[in-house]
């Protein structure tokens, strides 16, 4: 019976000691928490609040625990081993990470490759288009060549040649906009 009282005794101390240690250590990091606070200008409210949004903007994409969430400041150790600049240490513990961020993320990807689809189905109607503006060009010019020959130069042949050249310059100038149009949506491929 002795013997069990003295077990319980001894509990008792250790028990004791342990807390005395525990208290001991946790006072002297609230101590070297409270100087790195001061020495960074910032004050515990700060750093919970900063503490609050960081951990906000972390749960939006990803399951966190935030029982084991620790924050804090810590000084960094310069490569002589004397203490430097202040910074934020945070440890925190992932679950899972969230589907919405992996959607929006293939969701992305998709749109890319869709304005790259939009996009190369315009460069193929420019060059389409560009293509009929051209041989439209060649014809108009082959008439006009035909009719000189021929001598026809009627008032009538004159204002239908004059309103070729017309169109001609237009499809030029229509050309000359789809090549424009080409270098955009090319640019606008390379940019994203």
């Amino acid at each position: 019976m002795f013997e069990s009282i003295m077990k319980f005794f001894n509990k008792l101390k250790k028990k004791e000691e342990k807390t005395t240690t525990h208290s001991k250590e946790a006072a002297k990091e609230r101590l070297h928490l409270v100087l790195m606070q001061d020495r960074a200008n910032v004050s515990a409210d700060f750093l919970e609040l900063m503490k609050q949004e960081i951990i906000e903007v972390i749960k939006k994409y990803i399951d966190i625990d935030e029982g084991a969430i620790d924050v804090r400041l810590t000084n960094k150790e310069n490569e002589d081993g004397t203490n430097g600049a202040p910074a934020l240490y945070a440890n925190i513990p992932i679950l899972n990470i969230k589907n919405e961020a992996r959607k929006l993320e293939k969701k992305k990807e998709e749109q890319k490759d869709d304005q790259q689809v939009e996009s190369k189905k315009q460069e193929k109607e420019n060059e389409k288009e560009k293509k009929q503006n051209e041989q439209e060009v060649i014809k108009n010019e082959q008439q006009k060549e035909e009719r000189q020959e021929k001598n026809e130069d009627s008032e009538e042949q004159i204002e239908e040649d004059k309103e070729n050249e017309n169109q001609e310059e237009d499809k030029k100038e229509e050309n000359i906009e789809l090549e424009k149009k080409e270098k955009v949506a090319e640019e606008k491929i390379k940019s994203k």
